[in-house]
């Protein structure tokens, strides 16, 4: 079930309190592809142009690490977009709905583009803009932090990664058991693989900002057809994260492998992307799809997904997460 788009006089009211009294609405539209937020394209009187996403209401169901995702996504780009430009939205008004303050609201600027999982590119073209990509997501792995996890949830942040990370596959575990969504091996066993192979994450000192939701859909790219494509913005960070910079490779190659996307790589290690594919490295990354898997496999029941369409997300994603899960149960090689 997609989220529910404002209505007419909630929209009104959200863009008066955001650019001021006599500011109206010209045009809207809604935004489809998001799960959790709902967005608008707004265009006002005076021609300016933005995006609003807006949160659900505050008592709809969500996992654990989606409270306070709203300012998380405000604070990811108030950080970027000092590097990496209008690759990231501006940040123009954050606030919260009138009358409802626990329910959040955010205007960012409008970005060009559309989606890369739409766009028809020949290879040479969706080549140039992976190089692209790969050099956006080096000087956004430039941001760090003094604390890792969710910063926008007590609970989810620790001052070393193997601690969070841990408090955050157990998070997602309970969130699985209070929707009742039984897992793969059970979620004991879960916790158990998970929890052997934290030590594998203790290299990882500094906290970066890691977006964790680059998957193509969240790619923005002008120029398709004849024209020269080009990498036009990165959005909905909402996900973001302070933690390991190689946690990014495993949205950026959504159910792949990033070892095969030599010119995403090129670009990363080019603009100074440190990325060496090791034993240790790969079971790291084994345990990110595990945690992403998790969420994947958990949300489609507090989403309110139909039980059909319920039905084929778990069963492709749970092929993926169990073969991850025989990776952390067999030895290091």
């Amino acid at each position: 079930m997609p989220p529910s788009p404002p209505d007419d006089a909630l929209l009104d009211a959200l863009v008066r309190d955001a650019f001021g009294e006599e500011a109206r609405v010209r045009e809207r539209a809604v935004l489809t592809g998001g799960t959790y937020n709902s967005v608008y394209d707004v265009v006002l009187r005076d021609g300016r142009r933005s995006v609003l996403k807006l949160a659900p209401p505050p008592d709809r169901p969500r996992l654990t690490y989606e409270h306070g995702i709203m300012a998380t996504e405000a604070m990811a780009y108030g950080r970027s977009r000092p590097l990496a430009g209008p690759l990231v939205p501006e940040v123009l008004h954050p606030g919260t709905v009138p009358g409802d303050p626990r329910r959040e609201y955010l205007f960012l600027s409008h970005l060009p583009g559309t989606p890369l999982d739409g766009a028809e590119l020949a290879p040479a073209r969706r080549a140039a803009v992976r190089r692209d990509l790969g050099r956006a997501v080096a000087a956004l792995h430039t941001v760090t932090g003094t604390e890792f996890g969710y910063p926008g949830r007590d609970g989810l942040r620790a001052s070393t990664w193997p601690e969070a990370f841990g408090a955050m596959v157990e998070a997602v575990v309970a969130d699985a058991s209070r929707f009742g969504v039984p897992l793969p091996g059970g979620g004991a066993e879960v916790l158990r693989l998970v929890s052997a192979n934290l030590v594998h994450l203790e290299a990882v000192r500094v906290p970066v900002l890691t977006h964790f939701d680059l998957w193509d859909g969240n790619v923005l790219v002008t120029g398709g057809g004849r024209g020269e494509a080009r990498l036009s913005g990165i959005i909905d960070a909402e996900r973001a994260f302070w933690g390991d910079p190689a946690a990014e490779l495993v949205s950026l190659a959504l159910f792949g492998d990033v070892r095969d996307d030599a010119d995403l790589l090129e670009g990363y290690r080019g603009a100074g992307g440190a990325v060496d594919f090791t034993p240790e490295l790969l079971r790291r990354l084994a345990l990110y799809r595990v945690y992403l898997y998790l969420v994947m496999f958990t949300e489609p029941t507090p989403r309110g997904h139909a039980p059909e369409e319920a039905a084929r997300v778990r069963a492709f994603v749970g092929e993926h997460l169990e073969a991850d899960l025989a990776r952390l149960a067999s030895p290091l090689v």
